[in-house]
């Protein structure tokens, strides 16, 4: 062994030994016979003979009972025997005999922590770390005893402490991070994560834990940052300028985040990451134009991705052409037969053209995907009321409305299917008072509970609501023929005749309205 460190080493023990010593300074022979065992014991331990150390620290105790060191090294011996709980009792008595001593409160602390004893063992070492303020080791382990009970804040907490002592303790810091993680504590993490690329602003990967934080919290403005430092640290790319998009996109600067996209976009090399990310884009702000010129290029160079047939059939939807629609989609459904928007877009355009039969197939394949589209039960309900199939219908209207209590247009519907049915219009008045409960100002909705008041016969409370209905939309047919029709059954005729008058112009079915009209 080397002798030097152990020279020190019992020079410090046998130090110790003698201030700690409960022996007179005239009990000469007493007190160098004590030293005598210590020396034998500290020597016989440092040697690996804890047994024969035992014997000799055994010795030096009975001659003086009261040196809490020899306690401690006795202690020592016992823990490297295996002996714990002697090795316990020892180390408590010299906790008794000195309670600032830090050496066998430490090992008392570790020797709790062995036998998984963590109450005990963060008891010593909180008294540790008020023994010495200093001492940021004392704090980590604590950290570790309240991260092994699962006390998430309070581990955290002693982690930052051992931090604040020792700045240079980003072990500490790293730590923290984990236990914040791992508790998915993420408000607490982003602060810790900040600590962590100030104590180490070039370090790529905790720029990359700092970047997914901040966008966890929607703190938008520092997930910008982090990728500013990444692209410091490793340069532009790709990944990141999407990301820096998307992040744009949240911070509803759209159009800063199309443009960053322009610019690194290589039309003869085409990255359809980026030419998904713009048409979605141009889609979301309605610039179907431009929408339309970059979803060609990923019809062209990416045919077999979905996204291009998905975004040409939007966009014909949204141009009125449900036709053009079915023509992108239908050829290529096969290859896209899991793909929820495609089937979800193929059954809307069906039902557009009222090709119900072709509309129900494709929506029902679309719930097989995603039973949990409201969209899909909401036009499929429709299918079913308009083909009389009212046990399907009623089905899904009551499946939308138990699993969301605030989805008026489900309300609505149903009432509206009950009223022009002549079935239950008890039930039809209450699901069409809920409905306009949730949205009051809804046209459709205040159409719909006149109309069931005018099927009841209550023709004040039908007029009422009617013509709120067309005080706010007056190009709707159906409002407007409805309104004729009460104001017909309160003898209004002139002015119900105007009214049909107004219902043909914009749209209503001629030949049924023209046969309505009453002259006086």
């Amino acid at each position: 062994m080397n002798a030097q460190p152990y020279k020190f080493y019992f020079i410090i023990m046998l130090t110790n030994f003698i201030a700690t010593s409960s022996l007179q300074s005239d009990d000469v022979n007493s007190k160098d016979l004590a030293i005598h065992h210590f020396m034998q014991g500290e020597f016989l331990l440092n040697q690996g003979n804890y047994a024969l150390a035992v014997l000799e620290f055994q010795d030096a105790i009975s001659i003086d009972p009261n040196a809490s060191t020899i306690h401690v090294s006795i202690a020592d011996a016992y823990r490297r025997l295996g002996r714990a709980k002697r090795a316990e009792n020892h180390l408590k008595i010299a906790i008794d005999l000195d309670p600032k001593d830090i050496s066998s409160r430490a090992m008392l602390g570790q020797l709790y922590l062995l036998s998984r004893n963590y109450i005990e063992a963060e008891n010593q070492f909180l008294v540790l770390s008020h023994l010495d303020q200093d001492n940021d080791d004392y704090l980590s382990i604590l950290g570790d005893i309240a991260k092994i009970q699962q006390q998430w804040i309070k581990s955290i907490d002693f982690f930052l402490d051992a931090y604040r002592i020792n700045p240079q303790n980003f072990k500490a810091l790293e730590n923290a991070m984990q236990v914040c993680l791992t508790a998915e504590l993420f408000k607490k993490a982003e602060g810790v994560c900040k600590l962590l690329v100030q104590f180490e602003p070039n370090n790529n990967s905790y720029w990359l834990t700092y970047k997914q934080i901040t966008a966890y919290n929607k703190n938008y403005n520092s997930t910008l940052k982090a990728i500013a430092e990444l692209e410091r640290i490793n340069g532009k790319s790709i990944k990141l300028s999407l990301e820096k998009s998307a992040i744009m996109q949240e911070l509803n600067k759209v159009d800063e985040a199309i443009k960053l996209l322009v610019e690194i976009h290589n039309p003869d090399s085409a990255n359809i990451n980026i030419v998904e990310r713009l048409v979605s884009m141009y889609l979301e702000t309605e610039n179907f134009i431009d929408a339309d010129i970059f979803n060609r290029i990923l019809l062209n160079e990416f045919s077999d991705a979905p996204s291009g047939y998905i975004n040409a059939a939007i966009i014909s939807l949204n141009n009125d052409m449900p036709d053009k629609a079915i023509k992108y989609i239908e050829p290529v459904i096969y290859k896209y037969d899991n793909n929820y928007s495609a089937l979800y877009l193929l059954g809307t355009s069906y039902f557009q053209i009222k090709d119900l039969s072709n509309a129900e197939k494709y929506l029902k394949q679309s719930l097989k995907i995603y039973p949990q589209s409201r969209t899909s039960k909401h036009t499929l309900a429709m299918i079913y009321d308009q083909t009389g199939v009212w046990i399907k219908s009623d089905s899904l209207y009551f499946d939308l409305i138990n699993s969301d209590s605030t989805d008026a247009q489900a309300y609505n519907n149903f009432a509206y299917s009950l009223v022009e049915r002549k079935a239950n219009l008890e039930l039809a008045l209450e699901m069409s008072l809920i409905a306009t409960r949730i949205e009051p100002g809804s046209a459709p909705y205040l159409d719909t509970l006149g109309w069931i008041y005018y099927n009841l016969e209550q023709y004040e409370k039908a007029l009422e609501h009617v013509q709120k209905s067309y005080s706010i939309d007056a190009e709707n047919p159906v409002i407007v023929e409805h309104l004729a029709d009460i104001l017909k059954a309160t003898d209004q005729i002139s002015k119900a005749n105007l009214i049909y008058m107004q219902a043909i112009n914009i749209g209503g079915d001629s030949l049924s309205i023209q046969q309505k009209i009453k002259i006086e």
